[in-house]
């Protein structure tokens, strides 16, 4: 039986794809490789949403002894939410964008349960003197602390997508 250096020995190089659940962080994987091997340059686009890799990618090295590439894929198996419960939970950890269920919505979804569970973090960064159950106060006072007003309102779809993030 062969050792596993023995393996490393004999092979020249390896590939492998890379794959998950939309926005599940493969391609911020594949960059933290290509960081560690001085391979900064060409970092494959990331972003917060849903469906940023649209094709598999060229074959990025990010070791060279032995070679070792990896294809940086698009998400595979897309929820299909069975109902609105579902939807928001997907939402809320960016497996589908917040604007399908909507964004207040899932914005107040979160709300209920930082609330149920007694995380109450989300008060001081939104400027509340304390915890609130009103998603439109939150977000209100969120918006005015990050400067998402516009004519001296709130942008509260905007607002919600930043509270989601945060």
């Amino acid at each position: 039986m062969a050792h596993a250096d023995q393996l490393v020995a004999r092979k020249s190089s390896y590939l492998f794809f890379v794959s998950g659940l939309p926005n599940s962080g493969k391609s911020s994987f594949i960059n933290t490789f290509k960081k560690k091997s001085d391979q900064d340059k060409n970092k494959l686009r990331i972003g917060g949403e849903p469906g940023i890799t649209k094709n598999i990618s060229n074959k990025v090295r990010i070791f060279t002894a032995p070679s070792i590439y990896i294809y940086d894929t698009p998400g595979v198996n897309l929820p299909n939410p069975e109902n609105v419960h579902s939807a928001m939970k997907l939402a809320v950890i960016a497996a589908i964008p917040a604007h399908v269920p909507g964004q207040v919505e899932t914005a107040d979804y979160l709300l209920y349960w930082l609330n149920r569970k007694g995380e109450h973090g989300y008060a001081e960064q939104s400027g509340l003197a304390g915890p609130s159950n009103n998603v439109v106060e939150v977000l209100a006072h969120f918006a005015r602390k990050k400067d998402l007003m516009k004519k001296g309102r709130p942008r509260m779809k905007t607002a919600a997508e930043h509270f989601l993030r945060a």
